[in-house]
Formats: C-alpha cells, sequence, structure tokens
C-alpha cells in the first residue's frame, strides 16, 4: 500500500467518525391533557435522542417519517409548520410537551414522535419500529335552540327562543344572543324577544367555553298585517244611508301592503266581508243589498301570508251604514172593505201611523184622488177600482202601496131569530137568515150551526155576511145578554120530628116564586124535601134550592157490664143520623168503636134533636177462653192424674162417658166433678172410652153454646 492510499483510507475513516448517529431508544408514553375544540397539550417520555421531531395528521395515521440530514420547521398551529404528505410538524425540539392549536373541533388527530440526534447540523433520525403513535379527538361544541314559533303576527308576537346548546368538554358554557334586528344582543340562556317591527330576522346563537367557540343563526319571520280600510262608492251606488227597496252597498277595498314589502316574493292576501245581518264574501272588492231596514255593521277582515303553509295574520276595520225602514208598514194601512154594494158603498182608507210621514195621496181608482187622511169616497158604478197610496217620509224616502175595491150589486140580504135582550144561561137561539150561503160572526155565535149561546154577559153584535157573485153585504144584530140576580136561601139542612125551619132569600130587592106558589120572601116547612124559589128582577130570573132533611134522636145501648176472654174485644156500631159522639176515655174512635182494654166506658151523642148517654163496665179475663180436654188419665191411687175432667176458661154444662159399645157410664151436671174411672165403685179395666162434653164460651160478651166429643184413654 502507498502512502497516499494509507492517508486516503485514514481521511475517509475520520469523515464517516465524523457523522451523528441516529438515537437507539425511541420516545414512548404520549398523553394529551387540555383537550379544547381548537387546541390541545400533548407530553411524552423521552427516548435517547438528544431531540425530537412531531408529526400530526388529521382524520388517518401519520403516514410519513422524518429523512435523515433534513430538518423541519416546526409550528405549533397546526398547518403552519413543514408538511410531509398530510402531516404537518408541530415541534421540533429538546422538550417533551407542546400545545397544538388550529384544531378542527370533534376531529381526531394522529401524533407520531420521531427521536433524532443533531449533531451541528446533521440530523440523524430513528425511524425504524416501536415509534411513539397516538390519537385524540377534540371537543366538540354545538350551538343549537328552537324558536317557539317560526313565523308571527307583529301584534302580540313573543318569541321564546330555547338553548339546546351543548359540549362534550363538560365545562360551563356562555351565551350570545344576537335577534337580527338590530337591537342589543344578550347573554341568558334561554330568553324571549318581542319584535317591534315586521320582517325576517336572523337570529344569531353564539356558544362559547374554555376552548370552544361556535355559533348558529336560524331565521324569524314576524309579520305585519294590511292596512285595512274600505270606502262605499258613491259614484256607482247609493250613499252610507240608503232608503229600503232598491239600496246597493258597493264597498270598495282600499287595503294596502305595509311599505316596504320586505317578505319578498310571497306575499298573499285574503279578503273576508261580512255583516251583521249575515251577508259574506271573500272578494276583493264587495257589494250587498238588503231587505231589512236599520243599521249594518260592516266588516273587512284582511289575512296576510308571506310563507306557504304558514298562518294568515289578521286585521280587520268596521263600518256602519244604514238603510232607513220603509215609510208604509202595510199593517198600518185597512180598507173598511175589500167589496160593497153599489147603494150603499161607501169606502174610508186609512193610514194608521203618520208620525214620520210629510206627504200622503190616495188615488181611489176612478180618477179621483185625496189627500185627506181618512180617505172617504163612494163609487157611482159597479166596478173594480185599484187603490194606490203613495207617501214620503221625513228622510225623503217613498213608499207606494196599491190595493182593490170592488162595487157591485146589492143583494136582499137580513136574518131572523135574534132578540135583542136575553138573560145569561137562556137556551141556545138558532139564528134564521133570509139568504141561505151566507155565514154568521160575531161573538158567542157558532157559525157551523147557526147559533147564538148567551152564556156570557156583555153586548154583542152579530153579522150575517153574504156574497152573491162580488157582493159581499153585511146585515148586523146588536143584543145584549144580561146577568141573572143572584140570591141565597141558605145550605142544605135538617130538622127533627115535629119541629119546623123558616127558609128566607136574602136579597130584599126582588120578586119571589116558591114552588108552593107563595111569593112571600120567606117561608115555614115543617117536612123533609126539596124546595125552591125563583127571584126575578124584572128581566131576568134565578132559582135556588135546598134540601131539608128529618132526623131522629138515635138510641144508645151500650149492654150490660160484662166480662170477655184476653185477646177478645167488644165492637160498637152505633147508628146515628147526625150529631157526634165523645168516649169518656177521650177516643178518637167515633161511633164505630173496639174496646179492647178493661174499664169503665161511657158515650155521649150529642145529636141535634137531644143528648144520649150511655155506659158499660168490661172486665177482659187474664187468659183466652177455650176448653183443653186431656187424651188419657190413671185413676191408680197414685194421686196424679186420676180424674177425668176438662181445664180452661169455659162455661161448664154437662159430661157423659161411654164405653166401647156406646153404654153410658158416667154422667154430671156440676161444675168441677169429674169422672174417676169407676162404675158402681169399681174401677174399669184399662181402655178406651168416650166422652162428650157441653160447654159456653163468651164470644163478644155474650155465651155460645159448644160440644166437644172424642176418645180418652184409661191406665192405670
Amino acid at each position: 500500500m502507498t502512502r497516499s492510499s494509507f492517508i486516503l483510507i485514514l481521511l475517509v475513516f475520520f469523515s464517516f467518525a465524523a457523522k451523528a448517529q441516529p438515537p437507539s431508544v425511541n420516545s414512548s408514553g404520549i398523553k394529551f391533557t387540555n383537550i379544547y375544540c381548537n387546541e390541545l397539550r400533548v407530553s411524552w417520555t423521552a427516548g435517547n435522542g438528544d431531540s425530537r421531531v412531531v408529526f400530526v395528521r388529521e382524520g388517518s395515521s401519520v403516514d410519513t417519517f422524518p429523512t435523515d440530514f433534513q430538518s423541519y420547521n416546526a409550528n405549533p398551529q397546526f398547518g403552519g409548520g413543514t408538511k410531509l404528505r398530510e402531516s404537518y410538524t408541530v415541534f421540533s425540539g429538546t422538550g417533551n410537551t407542546v400545545d397544538v392549536t388550529g384544531l378542527k373541533k370533534g376531529t381526531r388527530y394522529y401524533f407520531a414522535v420521531f427521536e433524532f440526534n443533531n449533531n451541528s447540523g446533521q440530523y440523524e433520525y430513528l425511524t425504524g419500529t416501536g415509534v411513539a403513535t397516538a390519537d385524540v379527538k377534540t371537543g366538540g361544541i354545538t350551538a343549537d335552540f328552537d324558536i317557539n314559533d317560526r313565523y308571527q303576527c307583529l301584534e302580540g308576537n313573543n318569541s321564546i327562543f330555547t338553548n339546546k346548546s351543548s359540549n362534550t368538554i363538560g365545562g360551563g358554557m356562555t351565551y350570545n344572543w344576537n335577534f337580527g334586528d338590530g337591537s342589543s344582543t344578550v347573554a341568558t340562556t334561554s330568553p324571549s324577544h318581542s319584535f317591534t317591527k315586521g320582517g325576517i330576522f336572523k337570529v344569531k346563537l353564539t356558544a362559547t367555553t374554555t376552548g370552544c367557540k361556535t355559533d348558529t343563526v336560524i331565521t324569524d319571520t314576524v309579520v305585519v298585517p294590511y292596512n285595512v280600510n274600505f270606502f262605499v262608492d258613491t259614484m256607482i251606488s247609493f250613499d252610507t244611508v240608503q232608503c229600503f227597496g232598491a239600496n246597493q252597498f258597493n264597498l270598495v277595498n282600499r287595503s294596502k301592503v305595509p311599505n316596504p314589502p320586505i317578505y319578498g316574493a310571497w306575499d298573499r292576501s285574503r279578503s273576508s266581508w261580512t255583516t251583521s245581518q249575515g251577508h259574506m264574501g271573500t272578494a276583493f272588492n264587495f257589494d250587498f243589498q238588503t231587505s231589512t231596514p236599520g243599521k249594518i255593521t260592516v266588516k273587512l277582515v284582511m289575512a296576510r301570508q308571506v310563507q306557504k303553509g304558514a298562518e294568515f295574520c289578521l286585521d280587520s276595520i268596521e263600518r256602519v251604514v244604514e238603510v232607513r225602514p220603509p215609510p208604509l208598514d202595510t199593517s198600518d194601512i185597512s180598507f173598511s172593505d175589500s167589496v160593497l154594494c153599489l147603494a150603499t158603498n161607501e169606502y174610508t182608507f186609512t193610514l194608521g201611523n203618520t208620525s214620520d210621514i210629510v206627504s200622503t195621496t190616495w188615488r181611489v181608482g176612478d180618477g179621483n184622488s185625496s189627500t185627506d187622511n181618512p180617505a172617504i169616497h163612494s163609487y157611482t158604478a159597479q166596478g173594480r177600482y185599484e187603490v194606490e197610496l203613495e207617501v214620503e217620509d221625513i228622510n225623503g224616502c217613498k213608499g207606494i202601496y196599491a190595493d182593490s175595491v170592488e162595487v157591485v150589486a146589492t143583494p136582499n140580504n137580513f136574518f131572523s131569530g135574534l132578540s135583542g135582550t136575553y138573560c145569561l144561561g137562556d137556551p141556545i137561539v138558532n139564528l134564521k137568515p133570509n139568504l141561505p150561503g151566507g155565514e154568521f160572526k160575531g161573538g158567542n155565535v157558532d157559525a157551523t150551526d147557526s147559533t147564538f149561546n148567551p152564556n156570557v154577559v156583555g153586548s154583542y153584535t152579530v153579522e150575517y155576511i153574504y156574497t152573491i157573485g162580488n157582493c159581499k153585504d153585511t146585515f148586523s144584530v146588536t143584543t145584549n145578554v144580561l146577568d141573572r140576580p143572584s140570591f141565597n136561601i141558605g145550605n142544605d139542612t135538617i130538622i127533627c120530628v115535629n119541629t119546623n125551619i123558616t127558609l128566607r132569600a136574602d136579597d130584599d130587592n126582588l120578586n119571589y116564586s116558591w114552588d108552593d106558589q107563595s111569593t112571600d120572601q120567606t117561608r115555614v116547612v115543617s117536612q123533609p124535601g126539596i124546595y125552591w124559589v125563583d127571584g126575578e128582577d124584572g128581566q131576568c130570573k134565578f132559582r135556588d134550592s135546598i134540601e131539608v132533611r128529618q132526623v131522629t134522636l138515635p138510641t144508645l145501648e151500650l149492654g150490660n157490664d160484662t166480662s170477655i176472654c184476653g185477646g177478645e174485644a167488644l165492637f160498637f156500631d152505633i147508628q146515628s143520623d147526625a150529631g157526634s159522639i165523645t168516649w169518656s176515655d177521650g177516643s178518637p174512635e167515633g161511633f164505630t168503636r173496639t174496646l179492647s182494654e178493661s174499664g169503665f166506658y161511657k158515650a155521649v151523642i150529642n145529636h141535634p134533636c137531644g143528648v144520649v148517654v150511655d155506659s158499660i163496665m168490661v172486665d177482659i179475663l187474664p187468659t183466652a177462653c177455650d176448653i183443653f180436654i186431656p187424651n188419657a188419665f190413671s185413676p191408680n191411687d197414685d194421686r196424679l192424674n186420676e180424674t177425668f175432667y176438662p181445664q180452661g176458661l169455659f162455661q161448664f154444662t154437662s159430661m157423659m162417658i161411654f164405653n166401647e159399645y156406646g153404654m153410658q157410664l158416667f154422667e154430671s151436671y156440676e161444675e168441677g166433678v169429674g169422672w174417676d174411672g169407676k162404675v158402681a165403685g169399681e174401677v174399669c179395666p184399662p181402655g178406651t172410652y168416650y166422652f162428650l162434653i157441653r160447654y159456653q164460651l163468651p164470644v163478644n160478651g155474650t155465651y155460645t153454646k159448644m160440644v166437644a166429643k172424642g176418645p180418652v184413654y184409661l191406665m192405670w
């Protein structure tokens, strides 16, 4: 080897020895803190290099590596450092912490930390396996809110904003609102706001938390209604006050859109017309007529819609028009008749109410006219005549009424049968017309059978209307129905035998006639019967009657003092044709009485013919009256049940004992004496024997005979 070759080899060795060597230990333990929407802090544990470089990529892993001998310009604001493909350098140096900014909220970022040695600008990077990598998602923040009604009318509008903002960091948030109408912004969480003008307002909410800030905008529409107005077009119709009849109201809509029209191309309107009389219309302009006079309120409602499908905002205006009532009310017009006969025709034409009338003209159809009211006119020839009334009232409104009358030949019309005077309650009267086929009218008249009934006091005009052809003739008669006199001879009464009573009519001004032809005001009677009397005042007669009934002093017999069985009672039905009865014990039972308790009873009858008294002492026994007969006895000297005898509360009469062959063995008529089972001193053999017992029981205070019979068994 030559000297020059050795020197060259040595220089090369020194040249390689002078280069930096790469680290051998990677960084590790990447940690993220202070994670916000747009920034975060990343830290790591350093390897054995003297420096390190940090690459960051959005959305995917870092897919590039640093190149030896290449330096990288680092900027902690993401996107500001050296870009390697899709990654950016955010750190290059000796430390182990960097605060990265400029990030997007809610976005995942991937980090890679490379160790390197820097030897006087010579960079050696450790890029093999084991490079420290990690990823993190930045914090999220959302600004969001609801509006209770995003389309409101100006009047009474109130927008309520409900905040729905949120963040993933967990820190508190602050808010700032701008309502878009030039009003001051507010920092309330969920404010409300009333707009003072119409428009489409961009409401902006800005939400802020530590390291995060965002905003959102929602439009809120406030609609200004139309300026509503209309008037009555008097150029083509009448004024706001018109006369009844040919009235016509033409209403011109002068409603306008508020200026300026701030809602864009879509701006729709609707018209709605109504009147207080029920007229309705939806056209822009409106016209109507009415057949009902009076003041009429006309209302126009204009509806405005500035957004498809949204509600209409309304405003309205009312005006009053008037239709004056017609000057003629047909109910105030009367003709005295419609058809009269030529010989006696005289028509009276009357307008009843003339309070507002300034002129009246009657045209009677035969060329004559009159301004009188009423107007009286007679026609000189048969025929039909048109009668017309024309008036004008104080308002200048005119009215015309027309009807017709007729004049025909006169028939011979009358009726008979009706007197000038009747008394109330007289028989129904048959009326007889001279010309059949007409019609009766008037008070108390029955036109179906042509009768007059004088059943109501008063004066009556009875008409018979007869029509032949077009001629109607009326014949009338007036009659009076007079009230009958009224008096009283008293209520029905009674008299005792061999007595009398005086009957008297109580009106001293009438003439009387009794049923026995006597004519005095009084009458004495002594016999029972029905008596009547007629009283007459010179025109009408009235009758009253009375029934006189004869009564007799009753007999009162309560009977002898008595005893009755327990559970029974005494019943009295006392007959009396008048008067009243009282009992000493104060009983209200009266003439029909039941006594069910022991005691002394006294009855007093106060009768128109005298007083009757009787009394009775009643003893009610403690037990019921009855007889009890044993069905066996044993005469064996044991002093028990030795004798056959009935028990109970009764009146003993007799007792007989028979054997089975009907032979009588014993007989007793003495109370308390029973059969001892012996015949002629000898005890009869055991067996069946037969008894016949006669006795009495008290019933209603008297004794009733009774008989009992049957078997009895004798035993030892």
